[in-house]
């Protein structure tokens, strides 16, 4: 009998985790089984980030880790597969170091490591690197299987690679150009998600107010809302990595105008000063970033806008980190990451002179992350005594444990919840207290008011 129990371990983004989540439904339509833990397996697949330096380290550690369970094993059979963006990125650089490996096959090809699982031993791993194509591989994908059951809440990529070409990433070089999902493949695959148990769609790209836009025919972001839209159940839609120069007043429109889209836009914008923009090579100035903001809260009240920003990038003076704190601090974002800029090669970040020292680009991660602390507590404070959608995902200690509609996965706040919930899925909470972004509260029991204004008239009710 073939070798047929596989450890799937997948590391870094929501992006590479929807690929990590299409691989394992193409092992099992094979025949492989999924399993929990490595000792388990006789497989062992790596699904790798080479986004930034510390997540190429983890990668690596979990190559190793794979590699020692190999040497480890008595009866010789084990394999270890490595996917991924740092197999794409380094697939030779790791096949010539790193021997043990079996096969190392590029991101996107569920294809081509069931080739390399059925393939057989040689001395050195198989390398299976291609240059990502104009065409996304919606091939890959299938319906979920309507025996089972869905998560609550899903990653759905709609398109693939960017063409924005930030100068301080390798995203576009390892990923490729835009490649955006047909329409009809998106919306199909949220149907048989919502039919099959999900409630919450979270919509995600390197890009996403970008998609369609290399279909030629006028297809945008909006468009795809608006037919998601048209899907007759209860289910959130929330929209991830947006790119400020792309958000369009349509787009902003039709995401204000749909119920189901949640009160949360993640727009990552990375700096705030002219300076730093253009040296980034952002396409966007600070005051057309300011534009697309108020326009945002005007649309939308009661909007939670989520973003990043990169300190310590090469040629950030004390006045440009001083600028984008005081932009931060006036914008108040009820969600914020601060991240140390990570010097990739290949970039032109990469080779600029004008290099900010570790020490002070942690130092104003401190000052900037303290100032978020701060604002955002007060944030919370102020949710106190109102009721609000959570979508509560499980049960822990007598409590139920989930996320406001305020609040996006791993990344944001949690909810803990107590009262007779009878299942997972959207409740209405009146929250009693908060710690940071933390929130804590009790179901409902009692008609509300949601955040556009409207009656909820079932306020107990399972989404």
């Amino acid at each position: 009998m073939p070798i047929r129990r596989v450890f799937l371990r997948t590391l870094g983004c929501p992006k590479n985790e929807v690929d990590g989540g299409v691989l394992a439904r193409h092992l099992m339509k094979s025949g492989f089984t999924i399993v929990s833990t490595p000792e388990q397996a006789d497989i062992e697949i790596v699904n790798t980030c080479g986004f930034i330096e510390p997540a190429k380290l983890e990668s690596i550690d979990a190559i190793w880790e794979a590699v020692a369970r190999k040497n480890d094993d008595a009866a010789a059979t084990r394999k270890v597969i490595v996917t991924g963006c740092l197999a794409q990125r380094y697939g030779q650089q790791l096949s010539s170091e790193i021997k043990e490996i079996d096969a190392i096959v590029g991101f996107d090809r569920p294809d081509l490591v069931l080739k390399a699982l059925d393939a057989s031993a040689t001395g050195a791993p198989a390398c299976w690197i291609e240059k990502p194509g104009r065409v996304y591989r919606d091939d890959l994908l299938y319906d979920w299987p309507q025996d089972q059951q869905a998560p609550l809440s899903v990653y759905v990529k709609i398109a693939d690679g960017c063409d924005n070409a930030c100068s301080y990433c390798a995203i576009p070089a390892i990923r490729g150009r835009l490649r955006s999902r047909p329409f009809a493949s998106i919306v199909s695959e949220i149907e048989s998600l919502i039919f099959a148990g999900t409630r919450e769609v979270i919509l995600v790209a390197q890009d996403t107010t970008s998609w369609g836009t290399d279909f030629g025919d006028g297809s945008d972001l909006a468009q795809l809302l608006l037919g998601i839209d048209c899907i007759p159940a209860d289910f959130w839609v929330r929209v991830m990595y947006a790119y400020p120069a792309f958000l369009t007043d349509r787009q902003i429109d039709v995401m204000a105008g749909i119920s189901r889209v949640v009160p949360y836009l993640d727009m990552p914008l990375q700096h705030a000063s002219d300076h730093m923009l253009k040296l980034m090579n952002r396409g966007v100035t600070r005051a057309q970033i300011q534009s697309r903001i108020d326009r945002l809260r005007r649309t939308r009240t009661g909007l939670a806008l989520r973003t990043t920003f990169i300190v310590g990038h090469p040629g950030e003076t004390s006045a440009d980190f001083e600028e984008l704190l005081a932009f931060a601090e006036d914008n108040s974002f009820e969600r914020m990451g601060v991240f140390v800029y990570s010097k990739e090669e290949g970039t032109p970040s990469a080779v600029h002179s004008d290099t900010v020292s570790e020490g002070l680009a942690r130092e104003r991660q401190t000052r900037l992350s303290e100032s978020f602390d701060q604002w955002s507590a007060e944030a919370s404070v102020d949710l106190i005594g109102r009721t609000i959608p959570c979508l509560l995902e499980r049960r822990s200690a007598g409590q139920w444990e989930g996320r406001s509609v305020y609040d996006a996965p791993e990344i944001d706040g949690q909810v803990t919840v107590t009262g007779m919930v009878e299942r997972p899925g959207i409740y209405s909470v009146l929250i009693e207290s908060a710690d940071g972004v933390d929130l804590s509260g009790q179901l409902a029991e009692a008609a509300v008011i949601d955040d556009r204004g409207a009656a909820i008239t079932e306020p107990r009710g399972v989404l």
